[in-house]
């Protein structure tokens, strides 16, 4: 269940600039979860991973904008 709430958090933030914004000042995973638990996605930092991960299979390139570029950002991923 969590796993398809991560899931539906990364479409959105993909979507959805003004969501992502509300993660740039996030600094640790702590934060990060908390902050997505306060907007109504509550999952776990493995399920998060792992939904990034399963979305990342098989990508050569990613692109310099976007929830690309934002996920960079969240360095612990």
């Amino acid at each position: 269940m969590s796993q398809e709430i991560a899931k539906q958090f990364l479409a959105d933030v993909a979507h959805n600039t003004a969501l992502r914004e509300k993660f740039y000042t996030v600094g640790n995973p702590d934060e990060f979860l908390n902050t997505a638990q306060e907007l109504g996605y509550i999952f776990t930092g493995e399920e998060f991973k792992a939904v990034v991960q399963e979305h990342s299979e098989g990508v050569m390139v990613r692109r310099k904008t976007g929830v690309w570029q934002w996920l960079r950002s969240v360095n612990w991923i």
